[in-house]
């Protein structure tokens, strides 16, 4: 169903445009404000629930950025998003004839987000724009919208980037970025970093070397201020454009108003020898891509965009028309512009806007990515303690993983040392510790505002961490999260900050989301062996912790093992009483079986049980598991190292590696290698054949690999890999900079990467030489020189997820000389 009535939108993107008179009230349950992805996982969530739910919508479509362009998913570690997140993009991979897929066509994903809310008869009304809200003290009673519509419900979801109805709702928020000392961070604030950054000295004056002449276009004049200091700035905005190559393409338009001139700041950088304004275009689906900012110049409007948070829509819809003319305009003046290089023009005019995406908007993306605007300020704010571990939310209600991201959040003029220069300012490229928790209290207004609002989007977050929070299948967890409390709230008849967090947590749990890190932690856990031998018992305890807040009765434990194992309980599997907080465990000896494959998986599957409430209680089960590969170790002549959790095995000519990591490239080497210690010499030639890869993540990286010294991550160098990816082929991968670390790639793309392959990589002096034998055929990736490489260098074959969860690879044939 869909509500109103919507007349003649005018051409072209726009944000925001008069709509039609549509008088009438809507009565719910829960009322979600925001077309988002999470305005769609909230109401699917609430109407899953049985409740009488309504989906608001600002513009025409649904799934927000999701579903407008970005399809290079912004993951963190896919093992930490669950729920209906993880749901969407399963939905996604059904498209596509797979298990789940992250990088998609924005056609398929909006057509994933209406099927969803079509399948739990969800009424949608599009092009509903709040106008103002009806409060009972600070109780939200009535949304009211632009074109005199009335959402009457019991309780409410704020799925707007912009957090709209928080704020109409009187809810404390902020705006900027807070200087380092508000929250004790050190990523807050003024930050001028080398990420997306100027390679050379660019001067920033209409007329060079001439302040009187003006400032040009992009370069703003503000103070650069002072580093960790607080101001009103947020992150610049862009369009993620879909590009093909496809014969049906549309040309790059020249929008009204386009300006050259604009552009010179840019063309004075390709003309210093930098090109690398559009190299962020990620593969997708259908021979088309994602593309997103890179470099100094590029799809960031930077400094455009500081009065679209609390700017009225009439404001918004200038700032959005101003990116809609810079971003198109650049593209354009690439595409045309006679001053730009031939070659740039060349590969730019071979991309062109998909005819069958955004067919309103001219192939154009619809929705502008607005990556920060207001964030609520709550009893708990999540903040870079967050992020780094040294801080862990008690109530969390979903993880986030990705980097601490800023994008730019100025353009200034700085000394340039001889003179001058542009520089720009905010950009923050910042790993985590590992997925952490986004506490309930974050997405709930503090005590004594708002009780029937929560706020999965716009939620109380530091700037830097927000950076982190930001991304769509976070968004998508929140949201869901968001109308579980709803939910919870109108049974129990309480204030959304009074909701039972340990009711809430075991919904969640049971609707598959992931709420602590590892994955799969719960109240119950399995303690085994990593790589137990066969033949020879060991132990295994399974226990569980009481978090229920109150005593449980009846409690019993359950061990299950794989076909052919032996398991023998050893004492009591069960207690009558556990007080709140405590723990009780249970002891099985267990005898494993040589499993077929080498470092096969094989899992120990534990249950709880137990009763909540006495007598007449709840009863409450939990699941468990643990895997185990069976030992069958690696013989002399090889060694093996790891710089992350790792596990290997040989069998004959077979060799198994079972190995997590986070990455391995600029500044993280994190692998499991088996190595021949000193077989590589000025003339090598290494092979082995790669049998198989777990997909852990679309960049896993797995392959063969000649070094110093393997057994030295992060510090030894004539370092070169040929890897193989679940996605897109086949990389060769060098430290070309001789700092211990791998940041020189060579590709050769292949879609799907075919499995088994044979890879070769050739030494001749200091040259490299890396290829892959497909059918019968060698195909080379690349070539490098590396002047550090040693006269005698380890060759070995190596591991790494690029996740927490560790994946395997496996090798056979492993030669060199």
């Amino acid at each position: 169903m869909t509500g109103g009535v919507t007349g003649e939108r005018p051409s072209g993107p726009h944000y925001w445009y008069p709509v039609p008179h549509s008088p009438g009230e809507v009565h719910s349950d829960i009322c979600v404000y925001g077309g988002t992805s999470a305005g769609v996982t909230a109401a699917v969530r609430a109407a899953r629930a049985g409740r009488s739910v309504v989906l608001v919508a600002f513009g025409r479509h649904l799934g927000g950025l999701t579903s407008s362009g970005l399809g290079a998913t912004d993951t963190g570690r896919i093992d930490a998003i669950g729920g209906l997140s993880r749901e969407f993009y399963r939905r996604v991979g059904a498209h596509y004839g797979t298990p789940e897929a992250f990088g998609f066509e924005p056609h398929v994903a909006e057509a994933v987000f209406d099927a969803w809310v079509a399948q739990e008869s969800i009424p949608v009304y599009r092009e509903h724009r709040l106008s103002e809200v009806d409060r009972n003290g600070a109780r939200i009673t009535a949304l009211r919208t632009e074109n005199g519509k009335v959402f009457r419900a019991a309780g409410y979801v704020d799925a707007s980037y912009e957090g709209d109805l928080m704020a109409a709702a009187g809810v404390s928020h902020t705006v900027g970025r807070e200087g380092n000392a508000a929250y004790g961070e050190t990523r807050g604030g003024v930050q001028f970093r080398t990420g997306h950054q100027f390679q050379r000295t660019i001067d920033p004056y209409r007329v060079p070397g001439d302040p009187a002449s003006g400032l040009l276009p992009g370069v703003q004049p503000d103070e650069p201020g002072v580093p960790g200091s607080g101001d009103h700035r947020i992150q610049a905005f862009n369009f993620r454009v879909c590009l093909t190559k496809a014969a049906d393409r549309l040309p790059f338009p020249r929008p009204p108003g386009y300006d050259p001139a604009r552009y010179e700041l840019l063309r004075r950088y390709l003309a210093a020898g930098v090109w690398d304004a559009l190299r962020l275009n990620t593969p997708m689906p259908g021979g088309k891509t994602d593309l997103n900012n890179n470099g100094a110049v590029s799809t960031d409007n930077i400094g455009r965009n500081y009065g679209w948070p609390r700017g009225s829509y009439r404001t918004r819809e200038e700032i959005f028309a101003d990116h809609v003319r810079y971003q198109q305009g650049l593209l354009y003046f690439l595409a045309n512009d006679p001053s730009v290089p031939a070659e740039i023009r060349a590969e730019v005019s071979a991309w062109g806007l998909p005819a069958d995406e955004f067919a309103e908007t001219g192939g154009w993306p619809h929705e502008l990515y607005v990556r920060e605007a207001r964030r609520m300020v709550a009893d708990y704010v999540v903040t870079e303690h967050d992020c780094r571990w040294a801080r862990t939310a008690p109530d969390p209600v979903g993880l986030a993983s990705y980097n601490l991201d800023s994008h730019n959040c100025a353009r200034v003029v700085v000394d340039g040392g001889s003179g001058d220069a542009a520089r720009n300012e905010g950009d923050v490229q910042v790993g985590p510790a590992g997925p952490y928790g986004i506490s309930y209290r974050a997405i709930v207004p503090r005590r004594g505002e708002c009780p029937n609002l929560v706020v999965p989007v716009a939620l109380s977050a530091s700037h830097i961490a927000f950076g982190s929070v930001r991304m769509e299948p976070v968004f998508m967890l929140l949201g869901q999260a968001a109308a579980h409390a709803a939910d919870l709230a109108l049974a129990d008849g309480v204030a959304v900050q009074d909701v039972d967090y340990p009711a809430l947590r075991r919904g969640l749990l049971a609707d598959g989301m992931v709420l602590t890190w590892p994955p799969g932690e719960c109240p119950v856990t399995v303690d085994a062996p990593d790589s137990p031998p066969a033949g020879t018992p060991f132990p295994v305890t399974v226990a569980v912790t009481n978090t229920e807040g109150v005593e449980v009765t009846d409690v019993a434990l359950s061990l299950t093992v794989p076909p052919g194992w032996s398991a023998a309980s050893v004492g009591p599997v069960g207690t009558p009483t556990l007080p709140a907080g405590e723990v009780f465990a249970a002891q099985w000896s267990v005898t494993a079986v040589t499993p077929p494959e080498l470092l096969g998986e094989d899992v120990l599957s534990a249950g709880a049980g137990y009763v909540v409430g006495g007598v007449v209680g709840e009863p409450v089960s939990f699941a468990a598991s643990r895997t185990v590969r069976v030992a069958e170790p690696v013989a002399a002549p090889l060694l093996t190292a790891a710089s992350t959790a790792a596990t290997f095995g040989q069998r004959g000519a077979q060799l198994a590696i079972v190995a997590a990591g986070r990455d391995m490239w600029t500044g993280i080497d994190e692998y499991g290698a088996i190595l021949h210690p000193g077989a590589g010499g000025p003339a090598t030639v290494a092979e082995v054949t790669l049998v198989s890869q777990d997909a852990t993540d679309p960049n896993a990286r797995t392959g063969l690999a000649f070094r110093n010294d393997l057994r030295a991550p992060g510090s030894s160098v004539g370092y070169v890999a040929l890897v193989a990816k679940p996605a897109n082929g086949f990389l060769l991968l060098a430290d070309a900079d001789g700092d211990g670390t791998l940041d020189s790639v060579a590709r050769l793309e292949l879609d799907p990467t075919p499995y088994p392959a044979r890879l070769r990589l050739t030494r001749e002096g200091t040259r490299f030489t890396g290829a892959v034998g497909l059918a019968g055929s060698w195909h080379e990736v690349g070539a490098v020189d590396l002047p550090s490489a040693a006269s005698t260098q380890d060759v070995g074959v190596m591991c790494c997820a690029h996740a927490a969860r560790p994946g395997r690879a496996l090798f056979t044939d492993l030669a060199a000389g």
